[in-house]
């Protein structure tokens, strides 16, 4: 089972099935991609910042610094962009006004997405 976070946009409706799910953990769009993976997201200062990151590390080298560590540098920071990714989409959600709306584990995203909306026309639980 994976852990899925639930997003409802300010203007949920269960009929038009709007909830984003976005799944904890790594992101390798994001370690891949980088600054294009945050572009492609609509975070555009994120974006800008990274693609920058990105251009310095590829520039290590130009430098002065060795090839080794330029590398081990550069594969760093793509780690680093893979492990944040997912937590800066939640805040960019939350940023635009996105309601995070539940924690679920589930096999896949369709499954979360359907186990939460079964869970949400249970309605509140009393205790």
């Amino acid at each position: 089972m994976r852990i899925y976070t639930v997003h409802l946009p300010p203007s949920f409706s269960p009929a038009a099935g709007e909830a984003l799910v976005l799944r904890e953990g790594f992101n390798w769009w994001a370690f891949l991609f980088g600054g294009l993976w945050a572009l492609a997201g609509r975070m555009w200062l994120l974006g800008i910042g990274l693609l920058a990151l990105q251009g310095v590390g590829a520039g290590l080298e130009l430098m002065g610094v060795d090839e080794v560590v330029a590398t081990v540098i550069t594969l760093a920071v793509s780690v680093w962009i893979g492990c944040c990714a997912n937590d800066w989409r939640r805040a960019y959600l939350a940023r635009k006004g996105w309601k995070s709306a539940g924690i679920i584990a589930a096999p896949d995203r369709d499954a979360a997405l359907r186990r939460f909306l079964d869970l949400d026309a249970l309605g509140p639980v009393r205790g």
